[in-house]
Parts: structure tokens; sequence; C-alpha cells
């Protein structure tokens, strides 16, 4: 029998890179899969893979900064499968103008000429794109938490995974707001395992260093190259990478481990 047979899960941006490795992974392990998807065609197209491998799945186009959204998806879910045993916070963005990868890009090179400088992000940074990516992080991570557990409480048994980074955790210095988002993932994912572990119910974060996924390809390639100078592994990690960690939380082989942070980053942090 397959390691997950007869589980739900719920995965959020699971139409492509990290989410939907994730979701066939989950799917392949015996999970009926539950996608939430801002982009309609690229949900579909994952359902379709995993209905071809003999798998179970539908996909419903969520934006993750809509708590009324994301209740639907869980209600539809419980609807069409019974209930949800694990749910993957996935959903995610990472966004930079052309003007500042541009900035980033001049002062990393004159850096590594020997002068030293601010990469001048933080001043320049908007209300406005601040405030998305804790809506899309953060917000987004809270509401699907917060719908998991007004199920999962009630069977006193789940497994929750919040993607975080391995930003939230080191920083990085030319994403300011994507750092602050990711490390309160962290926080928030510490404190919800705090409360819900006497019902049951395990809650953990993966905290992913570079991988190669289309979110990731606008890095600029300097910065990827200093990057990957400072992975003992020599190499970007792929989606499966993840996916083998979300699929040992959301696993039995997990059934000790909440509260922690656990880090796929090829020893880019030691």
């Amino acid at each position: 029998m397959a390691a997950l047979s007869g589980k739900v899960a719920v995965v959020t941006g699971g139409g492509s890179g990290i989410g939907r490795a994730i979701a066939l992974r989950l799917a392949r392990e015996g999970a009926k899969v539950a996608i939430g998807e801002i982009n309609v065609d690229n949900g579909a197209l994952v359902v379709d893979e995993i209905a071809a491998t003999g798998g179970t799945a539908f996909s419903l186009a969520t934006d993750v900064t809509q708590s009324t959204q994301v209740d639907t998806l869980f209600a539809e879910t419980v609807k069409r499968f019974g209930t949800v045993d694990i749910l993957v916070n996935n959903a995610g963005i990472g966004e930079m103008s052309p003007q500042a990868q541009e900035r980033v890009r001049e002062r990393m090179m004159k850096a590594m000429g020997g002068q030293r400088d601010s990469l001048g992000v933080t001043r320049d940074l908007s209300d406005a794109d601040f405030k998305r990516m804790l809506e899309v992080h953060l917000f987004g991570n809270f509401y699907c938490i917060r719908a998991a557990l007004r199920i999962m409480e009630e069977k006193r048994s789940g497994s929750i995974i919040n993607m975080a980074s391995v930003a939230g955790i080191n920083g990085i210095p030319s994403a300011p707001h994507y750092g602050a988002a990711k490390a309160g993932i962290i926080g928030l994912t510490k404190s919800v395992a705090a409360e819900v572990g006497g019902a049951g119910i395990r809650v953990n974060a993966i905290a992913p260093g570079l991988i190669d996924t289309p979110m990731t390809a606008g890095i600029p390639a300097m910065g990827k190259q200093m990057l990957l100078m400072r992975v003992p592994l020599g190499r970007e990690g792929t989606p499966d990478d993840i996916a083998g960690a979300a699929f040992f939380l959301a696993s039995d082989d997990s059934a000790y481990v909440t509260g922690q942070v656990i880090s796929p980053n090829g020893g880019l942090s030691l």
C-alpha cells in the first residue's frame, strides 16, 4: 500500500515549480490532491498529469491573499474528498523590478571588484511591493492554516507544511521584503506547532535554498553565480529535491517531528 493511501492533501501554488513537484509526489504516494492555483491553466495541466498516472486530483482557481477564496478551496476539498489530512502552503512570489535587478547587478559587479556599497533596495521599496509580498506569503499561509485547522482539530490529526526559504534564515540583501515574509512564516510555523501539538497536528516548514524553478529564473545570472560559489554541493536544487522533503513531513515517517525547519539548500546554510 502506498504511504499516503487514503490521505487528502491541499497544495497551494501547485501548478508549477516546487508546488507541481510536490503535488505529483503526494499523488504518486497515494494521496488525493486538491490544487489551489491562481493560474487556472497550469493547475489543470497538473491535474491531467496526476490523472495520467492513475491518481486523483482537482484544481480550483485560488488567490491565497483572498481568505474567501481559500475557504472555498477547503470547502470544495471536503465536499469532493471528505476531509483534509495534509496542507502544503507553497504559493508564493519573488518579484523584483527590472530597474532594481539592474541596480543590484551593477553593485554586485562593483563589489566583486572591491568597491563596497549598499545595494540600495530597501530605500526604494514601495509600500505596495512590501505589502504584497507579505500578503501572498505570510497572510496566505495564515488563511490556509486557519482553514485547515478548522478541519484537522475536529479529527485531532494532520500535517501542515509551510514553504519558507533560506532567505528567511540568513536574510537576502536583494529582496528584504521576501526575507521578511519568509522569516515570518518560520515564526508562524513554530508558534502554531506549539499551539496545536496537543491535538495531534504537526506543523513544519521547508526552507529551500536556490532551486531551479520559473520563479528563480528571474534572478540575475551574476547573483546565481555568487550564490552557487557558496553551495558545497555545487549545484542548484531541483523541485523534486523539495518534494522529497515535503513527502517526509506529510508521512508517518515524521510522526515525531513538529515545529522544525528543514532546509534543503546544498549546504548554503551550514
